[in-house]
């Protein structure tokens, strides 16, 4: 695995928002509240990250040239705050999630605020990589057992060029391995860590 760490300065929390970045947290802000007050099956491993910190990193990552191309790929996507973003930036975008009901209340958002973003039900492994079938085995709600969703998407790992995914505590390397597996060369894997902040790297 070749990876090129690449630092994001804590100063990004200065930085603007983008247009209509502040509307649509607000708004997928709420619909997350709804959610969670309805009365329906506990998505035990479903929590938020901090989108006004997600906007900001890729508004960071644009003003610095890091991207090799314009398509986007949210990886556990939940409400897919994270992809509905990035279309606002003009990116082509997609987000993939594996629980129905999330997926569902995401493309209700994304109705709602007219955003282009592609949300996708399904697992977010390929099916032909032995190691990532092994390794998902250690992921909360991963799966490989169902068809395979880049089938219906049209585009494969290797066709984005900037991955964003929030991992559990010591599931990293995971979406590490992932992308090292199947993305291309030059692709991003943008990832949230709590109070950590934001992590980037590069595929070398």
């Amino acid at each position: 695995m070749a990876w090129q760490e690449i630092d994001i300065p804590s100063t990004i929390r200065s930085l603007p928002y983008h247009d209509g970045a502040e509307h649509l947290i607000d708004t997928v802000n709420e619909a997350i509240e709804a959610f969670m007050l309805a009365d329906q099956e506990v998505i035990e491993n479903f929590v938020t990250c901090d989108f006004h910190l997600l906007d900001q990193a890729m508004t960071w990552i644009q003003q610095n040239h890091l991207l090799a191309g314009n398509r986007f790929c949210e990886l556990g996507a939940g409400f897919a705050a994270g992809a509905m973003l990035a279309s606002l930036r003009g990116m082509e975008s997609v987000g993939i999630e594996i629980e129905p009901n999330l997926v569902s209340a995401a493309q209700d958002v994304a109705d709602e605020l007219h955003n282009d973003a592609q949300i996708y039900c399904g697992s977010i492994v390929p099916r032909d990589v032995e190691e990532l079938a092994e390794i998902s085995l250690e992921v909360r709600n991963v799966t490989t057992d169902e068809d395979d969703v880049y089938d219906e998407i049209g585009l494969e790992l290797d066709d984005f060029d900037l991955f964003f995914a929030f991992p559990w505590p010591g599931e990293q390397g995971f979406f590490e391995t992932l992308v090292d597996a199947r993305g291309s060369v030059g692709a991003l894997l943008l990832t949230y860590r709590g109070r950590d902040g934001m992590h980037l790297l590069r595929k070398v």
